[in-house]
Formats: C-alpha cells, sequence, structure tokens
C-alpha cells in the first residue's frame, strides 16, 4: 500500500539538517518498505507564510458555520491542501532554546483555519524529528512542544516505534550536513517515518472498511464562558 507522507522541514537554514534527516529517513525507510512511502518534503523557509492577523474569523463563520478560506493570502493556502491531501505528517526542526523553530510557530499557527473547519487533521499520524546541538540539547522539549498544536488538531501522536518506542527522532548535528553522521539520529528518523506509515495504513483500512466519517465538528461556543 503507497502511503502519502507530507515532510516539513522547519529550519531557516539552507541545505538545513532538518531537510536532510527526513530525505535520509526515507531513503532507509522505503528501502525496508520497498518503497511504500511517496513523500514530498517541503521546505518552509521557500514559501512566503505571512503572520497570522487575528482577524477572528478563522476558517468558519460565527454566524452561519459556513468554511471560509484564510484571508492572508500567501503560500500556506497551498501547504494547508497538501496536508489535508497527506496520509501522514513528519516534521523535522532545529532546536531552539528547547523548543521548535520560529518558522514552525508561525507556520503552525496558521493551520489554524483546518481545525476550526471541522478538524481536517483528524486522525492524521504525524511524527517529530529534532535536531539539538548537543545530545541533550533540549530535543525531547522541543518535540512535546511540537506535539501540542497537532493534539489539538486531532491528529494521531506517534514516536519512533519498532526497538525503543521513544519520543520521535532526537538528531545531534552542528553544521549542515553533520546529522548525516548521527548514526543513532538516522536510525530513529527512519522508525519514526516507518511508525507513520503503519498507522496510516491502518487508518487507511479502517476508513476505507468501515466507510468512516469523522464526527469531529468544531464549536466557537463549547466550554467558552459567557
Amino acid at each position: 500500500m503507497k502511503i502519502k507522507i507530507l515532510g516539513l522541514d522547519c529550519s531557516p537554514r539552507k541545505d538545513s539538517n532538518s531537510g536532510q534527516l527526513l530525505a535520509k529517513s526515507l531513503e532507509i525507510a522505503n528501502a525496508r518498505l520497498d518503497g511504500s512511502i511517496e513523500m514530498e518534503i517541503l521546505r518552509l523557509r521557500d514559501h512566503d507564510i505571512r503572520h497570522c492577523r487575528a482577524c477572528s474569523v478563522c476558517g468558519k463563520r460565527k454566524d452561519t458555520g459556513a468554511f471560509v478560506p484564510c484571508v492572508v493570502k500567501d503560500d500556506m493556502t497551498e501547504i494547508l491542501r497538501k496536508m489535508c491531501a497527506a496520509d501522514g505528517l513528519a516534521v523535522a526542526t532545529p532546536v531552539y532554546f528547547g523548543l521548535p523553530s520560529d518558522l514552525f510557530s508561525k507556520f503552525i499557527m496558521r493551520t489554524r483555519v483546518l481545525r476550526h473547519q471541522d478538524f481536517k487533521l483528524a486522525n492524521k499520524p504525524v511524527g517529530i524529528m529534532a535536531i539539538a546541538g548537543r545530545r541533550s540539547g533540549g530535543a525531547e522539549t522541543t518535540i512535546l512542544a511540537s506535539w501540542l498544536p497537532f493534539v489539538r488538531h486531532g491528529c494521531l501522536i506517534v514516536g519512533n516505534g519498532d526497538q525503543t518506542c521513544q519520543f520521535g527522532a532526537m538528531g545531534w548535528a552542528g553544521p549542515c550536513g553533520h546529522i548525516l553522521s548521527d548514526e543513532w539520529g538516522l536510525e530513529q528518523g527512519e522508525q519514526t517515518l516507518r511508525r507513520i506509515y503503519e498507522v496510516a495504513s491502518l487508518v487507511k483500512v479502517g476508513v476505507r472498511v468501515l466507510d468512516h466519517q469523522s464526527p469531529m465538528r468544531f464549536s466557537y461556543t463549547s466550554g467558552n464562558r459567557p
């Protein structure tokens, strides 16, 4: 079964370790899965991604419930479309002070429109890869922080599965390209992609066999205080 995974390189650097970890992990994973993963890698730094305007009308009208597109006209429209079309998402980010990059933060805030449009990313598996300059330099906290917005989307968070089932891929790298010398980081990256593949395959088959229609509907008022 072919599974489409969208890789998101959240580094501002050209030839980033994040992008190389995604690409190399795909190469290793597909060698074990007979080419069953189709992955497109989007380098967010190459796209026009503007800040959220806090317009208060995000994806769904409060009066009628009709879906409306984001008012900001930039490359996020196409990125959001590709996220919805993918069977799973693989996010790679450098570690900044124990957190994902500011590029990730700007990007993920703009995905809020999909949550308001009745959780368009619901049940989509997501795995995180974090690259730090030190092995204990904040990769785990970066992965955990990156999970939170995807939990709000109703996504299925996965770790690296296989032999250790840890939080995801924790890379250790300095200059661009250094990640390719981190054998354990590459192994975790490959395992994370295979875990995304496994969960996405189960979801895809389940949806088809059960003819499943997601019951998730976003409400502006549920849980709000008057």
